[in-house]
């Protein structure tokens, strides 16, 4: 076995039905008696963050200042708002935004307003141009979606010409997880689904990232195993969160190490760029990338097709791979999701732009199939557009 070297932040998971109704106790052990609730104004305006707050510890104020994409804007006016609080730790109540904007405004209220600097860059080997000094706050998160992105030290925050900036910095993984099925259980189908299609690609790039471990693997093929279940289970009527709440926690685990790839790269660029939600973006490109990766990883491609119950005994990997993806449009399609960048607002005039700054992405260098140039992005756009 080639060695490895596999780490993990600091971080504890409460799961379980009901486990986001008293915080009081977890967050006093986290030392956190002035948190700022970060959220979207939907959700403040709704009944569950109310009676979570009624629950934590000393005095706690809702910032409802999350907006799809994750502002750069937004995090500075955040890190403001925490310290006018004295806030000694953040909460965030929502999805992959939600989880984004509290780790920008955590990196902000100890970087200040700088922060951009500290993004990594694909010219400097996926690094930033500076390094983080200061201390962070605590970070608890409360999941609403499936995107797993309140797992990872990766965030991203999205600037005013909508190209986004990721970020990657092992304190700012949360420290406390809630997976509670009860947040989830008035959830769209559309969104779910969307950010479904978001935590099944965190799966796929797992197994086939160049950066990927024995240990990340398998929480990529568990991970893939629970979402896929559960999301066929949701589809045929049952709706049940358990399982694609575990799952979409096994899949953030899952790149924690292994880190994304191309997918995630476009997908990172496209969203803002075409004002659709991560989702949205997941459930277009994933089909096509996968057709232009898997076939350079036939042995991922088995234990993906094994993940989703396709039978792989004797079948040529180009069975797989067109199974696999057939599979996962058919899924989108009866969610309602849209499966072509076309479908998406974004005009084929675009497509040059998106490609150019795809090839920015640190991601890249994680992806099994080498990346020489914005051209090969450009006609992988082609096809899915």
């Amino acid at each position: 076995m080639v060695p490895f070297t596999h780490g993990f932040p600091q971080q504890q998971v409460l799961f379980g039905r009901g486990s986001a109704s008293d915080l009081r106790e977890p967050l006093e052990r986290l030392g956190v008696a002035r948190p700022l609730v970060v959220c979207s104004p939907r959700a403040a305006s709704g009944p569950h963050v109310a009676a979570i707050v009624a629950r934590l510890p000393g005095t706690a104020q809702v910032w409802p200042g999350v907006q799809t994409h994750a502002p750069l804007e937004s995090a500075l006016r955040g890190a403001e708002v925490a310290r006018l609080h004295r806030a000694d730790g953040i909460v965030s109540f929502g999805g992959g935004s939600a989880s984004d904007l509290a780790k920008g405004v955590a990196l902000a209220l100890a970087e200040g307003p700088g922060i951009e600097s500290l993004a990594l860059r694909r010219d400097r080997g996926a690094s930033p141009a500076r390094v983080r000094t200061a201390p962070m706050l605590p970070l608890v998160a409360l999941p609403t979606t499936l995107s797993g992105a309140e797992v990872t030290p990766g965030f991203s925050l999205t600037r005013s010409d909508a190209y986004k900036l990721i970020f990657r910095d092992s304190a700012l993984a949360a420290r406390l997880i809630v997976l509670d099925p009860l947040l989830l259980a008035d959830a769209p189908e559309r969104m779910l689904v969307g950010s479904g299609m978001n935590a099944l690609a965190h799966c796929f790039e797992a197994l086939y990232s160049k950066a990927r471990t024995p240990i990340s693997s398998l929480l990529a093929v568990d991970g893939l195993q629970r979402l896929w279940r559960g999301l066929e289970q949701r589809a045929g009527g049952n709706a049940s969160a358990d399982e694609l709440l575990l799952g979409a926690y096994l899949a953030g685990a899952a790149i924690v190490n292994a880190r994304t790839a191309l997918h995630h790269a476009i997908c990172h660029k496209l969203a803002p760029l075409a004002d659709t939600s991560h989702g949205e973006a997941n459930t277009a490109v994933l089909p096509h990338v996968l057709a232009f990766n898997l076939p350079y990883c036939p042995g991922e491609t088995v234990r993906m097709a094994q993940a989703m119950g396709i039978s792989a005994a004797d079948e040529p990997a180009a069975s797989l791979v067109a199974e696999i993806t057939t599979r996962l449009s058919a899924l989108a399609l009866r969610a309602g999701l849209q499966t072509r960048l076309r479908e998406l607002g974004l005009d084929r005039s675009q497509l040059d732009e998106l490609a150019r700054r795809v090839f920015t992405e640190p991601g890249l260098a994680f992806n099994p199939a080498e990346i020489h140039s914005a051209e090969q992005i450009h006609e992988l756009l082609c096809r899915a557009w």
